[in-house]
């Protein structure tokens, strides 16, 4: 025998108004950051909300607005650190600042008008795409959708649309500068088959601060990805061991890789034997196994710059695209 389920009235902000005191306006000014409320009328509008379980219909509110308050958030690679702590900065700026994150967590797999359809179809405020994701297309059709855009670590020259990169070149030659400090005047960098944008410019600074000295870099390329890499990268490090050697490796994962390998596997003594320095200052990078020296990007800033620019091209749609440049500074370790 089939139970009839009872049905529990909805309660909506007229509900919430009446037993407030206030006018339906003010119930939706209430649950609206950044608008003209007093805190005395806030409080009672979410005193009477919680009495009487009221949640807020955002959809229907999309539906009045002609867009959401959601905020996609497109990434790959989210194995490692620097990536997913830079993720999980973003999200908690946008939701500090009223926005609803929407994470896609994309591979060469992905397939992209499904992705372009899903942001669309919810009507995103806008996209916030990071390094190595995605494909330039999706950049492309983002932008010509005029979905507000913004381009973190990467280089894709697009109009309306912003871009935030850390300082590659202030931090490239800080890597080389660091070494020559220490005394080493033989120099490897280990670099990556797949790397990106970031990468190649820290490199391209490294190498010509050094040439500038008159001193050569030779680059050690490597097939894997992140930690993998590093540790590929010891059979050619070995070599010069005897070189008074310095390595910048353009990101922190591949040095440590490197680090662990050399250590643990050929018990090189680091820094007596050679010198090392990464890029980016991820969590693992100060635990005692590896004492790493490295240049430290602020994933903190890098969500508070990005969420700024992203809410002033959603105010903005037609302003020039501004491009942000985020401060580095130097972690002294004991690798150097």
């Amino acid at each position: 025998m089939a139970h009839d389920i009872p049905k529990i009235p909805s309660v909506t902000s007229f509900d919430v108004a009446k037993l407030a005191g206030v006018s339906r306006s003010a119930v939706s000014r209430a649950f609206t950051p950044g608008s003209s409320i007093s805190e005395k009328t806030r409080k009672k509008v979410l005193i009477a909300a919680t009495e009487l379980g009221y949640r807020v219909n955002q959809m229907a509110r999309a539906l009045n607005k002609q867009r959401t308050d959601l905020v996609g958030m497109i990434a790959s690679r989210m194995s490692n650190p620097y990536r997913s702590e830079q993720i999980d900065a973003l999200a908690k700026h946008l939701v500090r600042e009223g926005f609803r994150p929407m994470l896609f967590c994309i591979d060469e797999d992905m397939d992209e008008e499904q992705l372009l359809s899903i942001l669309l179809n919810y009507q995103v405020s806008g996209v916030v795409i990071t390094s190595d994701a995605p494909p330039v297309e999706i950049c492309n059709e983002c932008a010509r959708m005029r979905v507000p855009l913004a381009l973190v670590d990467r280089i894709d020259d697009l109009p309306f649309v912003d871009r935030i990169n850390g300082d590659n070149l202030k931090g490239g030659r800080m890597a080389a500068e660091v070494l020559m400090s220490a005394g080493r005047r033989d120099f490897i960098v280990v670099q990556q088959e797949t790397i990106g944008y970031s990468g190649a410019a820290r490199i391209a600074a490294f190498t010509e601060r050094l040439s500038q000295e008159g001193l050569k870099t030779r680059v050690v390329n490597v097939d894997a990805n992140e930690y993998e890499g590093g540790a590929e990268a010891v059979t050619e490090v070995l070599k010069s061991l005897d070189q008074n050697l310095g390595v910048f490796c353009p990101s922190d994962t591949v040095a440590l890789g490197l680090i662990d390998t050399l250590r643990n596997k050929h018990n090189v003594r680091i820094p007596q034997q050679l010198s090392l320095i990464g890029y980016d200052d991820i969590p693992q990078a100060s635990w005692s196994f590896a004492d790493l020296t490295t240049i430290k990007q602020s994933v903190d800033e890098f969500a508070r710059v990005t969420v700024e620019l992203l809410r002033e091209r959603i105010r903005h749609p037609d302003a020039k695209p501004k491009n942000k440049i985020v401060d580095v500074t130097l972690v002294r370790r004991g690798s150097v």
